[in-house]
């Protein structure tokens, strides 16, 4: 080691000497680390240790492994199928809360206040039901008189 600091431009062309072996640098890139290692001796001693390294290990060769290595991801819900899903039941109950609304109103068996008035028109409108179903049950299905 020397006794000379590194400066930050020493640290960035450290970074870069890995990219350029990997043949991810611009040509601007390049030239400007080449640059720089021809003033730098620390950071041409330093290319030097990494390409020597780099060249080892990808000249080596492959050892096969006992047991294969397996990474277990947990299964995730993306937020966008969990918003889908939430919008999704959001929609079907307000359908649903708006249809049964809707049958309220259109139904006369739920519009009695409107109708019906009073309660006894209520109760006469009760009983010429009750009296209907008796009617229709003597005739035995037939067509009922209206």
């Amino acid at each position: 080691m020397s006794a000379v600091p590194r400066t930050v431009v020493c640290d960035r062309v450290r970074e870069q000497i890995s990219l350029r072996l990997d043949g991810e640098l611009s040509q601007l890139e390049s030239r400007m680390l080449t640059s720089h290692l021809s003033r730098c001796a620390s950071c041409r001693d330093y290319e030097a240790d990494v390409a020597r390294f780099t060249e080892e290990l990808r000249s080596a060769p492959l050892e096969r492994m006992e047991r294969p290595v397996v990474i277990r991801v947990p299964r995730r819900i993306s937020a966008l199928r969990l918003q889908a899903g939430a919008a999704a039941a959001l929609a079907v109950a307000v359908l649903g809360a708006v249809t049964q609304v809707s049958v309220f109103e259109r139904d006369p068996a739920f519009a009695s206040p409107e109708r019906f008035p009073t309660n006894t028109q209520l109760e006469r409108e009760v009983d010429q039901i009750i009296a209907d179903g008796h009617t229709f049950g003597k005739l035995q299905g037939s067509a009922l008189a209206l």
